[in-house]
């Protein structure tokens, strides 16, 4: 008997190939072998992603150090962790959608035609249900802004930005899949309004962030304070710089629009 993937010649008490890893199957393809392969894997409490989710709590060091050092498969690839994360997400809000937004389109409109007669139409409350519906996601979006702020607080500790990526990466998937299910409970189920919510989960973030990176460098508790304010004066301060950069730009774009 060989190997279906390498085509090592294997014996037949083979489980797995010696070769290539691979599992070594016998049997046909039936639904119940359909249910192992496709959700058993995602269950079992011995795979690499509750290994890595548990882990960033347990022993934070070890799963941010591992990828970058060459154990590429002890933990979820970092990556995929983010693709993971945000597939979740997107499902996720389908089902459990934020019933709390307000309409202010009305109002908006009003400002906008009481200057210029040909103003565009704008949708708020569209804008604030894709915004809402699909927030965890765009958080990801932060993620390279998340990294640059800890590479930058943290230069002298030997990472480069590429490693406090994958750092980051980690870090802020699980935080996102923790902030689903505070959602559903918090949120969709007890009633807390959004503030509120985004306030505790804000506590939470920095909390777990600099939890992570004092074990990762060994901070002391003085050392871990000082690092957590220069992190959050620089995150905000890159963050509404951007922002503020990003809404200049629609100004102009919609300036051109609206002269035209």
């Amino acid at each position: 008997m060989n190997c279906k993937t390498c085509d090592k010649q294997l014996v037949d008490i083979d489980k797995f190939c010696s070769n290539c890893g691979a599992k070594i199957v016998h049997e046909r393809l039936s639904f119940k072998g359909t249910i192992e392969e496709f959700i058993g894997p995602f269950f079992s409490w011995d795979n690499n992603f509750w290994r890595t989710f548990f882990g960033l709590f347990k022993n934070p060091k070890d799963v941010l150090e591992a990828y970058i050092n060459g154990a590429r498969k002890k933990y979820f690839q970092p990556f995929s962790y983010i693709i993971l994360y945000a597939t979740v997400a997107v499902f996720f809000y389908k089902l459990f959608p934020m019933e709390i937004i307000t309409d202010y389109s009305e109002g908006l409109n009003k400002d906008f035609n009481s200057t210029n007669a040909n103003a565009l139409k704008f949708d708020m409350k569209s804008y604030m249900e894709t915004l809402m519906n699909y927030y965890n996601f765009f958080v990801l979006l932060l993620i390279p802004l998340y990294a640059l702020t800890s590479y930058i607080i943290f230069n002298k500790r030997g990472h480069n930005f590429f490693e406090h990526l994958v750092f980051n990466s980690y870090l802020q998937s699980n935080l996102g899949f923790i902030s689903l299910v505070l959602q559903v409970i918090l949120v969709n189920f007890l009633g807390m309004s959004f503030g509120i919510y985004s306030l505790l989960f804000l506590f939470l973030f920095i909390l777990f962030t600099l939890y992570a990176f004092k074990k990762l460098y060994h901070q002391n508790f003085k050392q871990s304070i000082f690092s957590a304010i220069k992190y959050l004066l620089l995150f905000f301060g890159l963050y509404f710089g951007i922002i503020m950069i990003v809404f200049i730009l629609i100004g102009i774009i919609y300036a051109l629009i609206v002269l035209k």
